[in-house]
């Protein structure tokens, strides 16, 4: 496999272990110093392991469907489309048991193998509003 479709298949690797709630397997994809540029996920792989927990504390039963993976050397940016039923606290929104749809961009570099940095653009306006909405 060429380099291109190795850093693919890491973010790839990286979303659908998320969304299989098996973020302790985070160490095969991220490295230990995994650098955060999200400010509600704490830095290194420790961080990313605790925020995907928080994640699925709060739609356990996520899907995420894979829209577009583009690799330029060492960066790898995706978008992706996520799905899941709200069943724990989400930004001060106590859980609704509401089903809701929200897109993520997110790009990081390949450092080594491993996802060593991270930067993300997700839709959370719309998310809480299909929280909020009666």
């Amino acid at each position: 496999m060429n380099s291109i479709e190795t850093n693919r298949q890491l973010a790839i690797r990286f979303v659908e272990l998320m969304a299989q709630n098996q973020v302790e397997k985070f160490g095969e994809v991220v490295a230990e110093d995994y650098r955060q540029h999200n400010p509600m996920v704490k830095p290194g792989l420790a961080g990313i392991v605790e925020g995907g927990r928080w994640f699925h504390s709060v739609f356990p039963d996520v899907k995420v469907r894979v829209e577009q993976v583009v690799v330029e050397g060492d960066m790898v940016v995706g978008r992706f489309t996520w799905t899941g039923t709200q069943r724990g606290e989400f930004m001060g929104i106590a859980a609704t048991g509401k089903t809701v749809t929200w897109a993520s961009m997110d790009q990081w570099r390949v450092a080594d193998g491993k996802l060593a940095e991270h930067w993300d653009v997700v839709d959370w306006a719309g998310l809480t509003q299909q929280l909020q909405a009666k």
